[in-house]
């Protein structure tokens, strides 16, 4: 019986009482919708789905509170890049989303003093250099280096959603640049 000890610490603590909320729920379901997105070899089936992602995640981020509200501004923001960069690469369009986020992130944040809230907006500024400039495994390796950035914040504010999808995408990316690589590889092989 006293194997079991931990199930009854982890259903009696605060665990479930803190993470089943209808934010986490909503942040659970981002998740959800964003696997598909880093499975896509297509880059602009990659940025829609992603754009949904951002639209789920916006919500997620408001109903978590206040530290969270500056990760839901760069949510909002990044609906708008992800859909412009499907028509455009033009770098004054890039830099104003950058401009953007800095100044509404700045607005937003709790503690200017903590260097953990800017881990979010320069991964968040990685992925629009990305979606902007860069291409397949380019694009992707800039992302994955923003997962790496989103997965240090998520797990300081406590969003759930927000962990695995950067830790999943953070996989799922790695796996796709491994096919692209090998695509690319064959296609210069012919």
């Amino acid at each position: 019986m006293d194997n079991l000890n931990f199930l009854y610490y982890f259903f009696h603590s605060d665990f479930i009482q803190k993470y089943l909320t209808i934010p986490q729920l909503i942040g659970i379901l981002g998740f959800l919708v964003g696997v598909s997105a880093f499975l896509q070899r297509n880059d602009n089936a990659f940025r829609w789905q992603l754009t949904i992602v951002n639209v789920i995640m916006t919500i997620h981020f408001y109903l978590l509170g206040p530290e969270s509200y500056p990760a839901a501004i760069l949510n909002i923001i990044n609906i708008f890049r992800n859909i412009a960069s499907a028509y455009t690469k033009n770098i004054m369009v890039m830099l104003l989303f950058i401009a953007l986020m800095l100044v509404f992130y700045f607005l937003t944040t709790p503690d200017l003093t903590q260097f953990i809230h800017y881990l979010s907006v320069i991964g968040t500024t990685l992925v629009t250099i990305a979606l902007y400039r860069l291409q397949q495994q380019q694009m992707r390796l800039l992302i994955l280096l923003s997962s790496a950035l989103w997965i240090i914040y998520s797990l300081w504010i406590g969003s759930l959603g927000s962990l695995a999808i950067e830790v999943t995408f953070a996989i799922i990316n790695i796996i796709t640049i491994v096919k692209l690589f090998k695509i690319n590889k064959k296609v210069a092989n012919l």
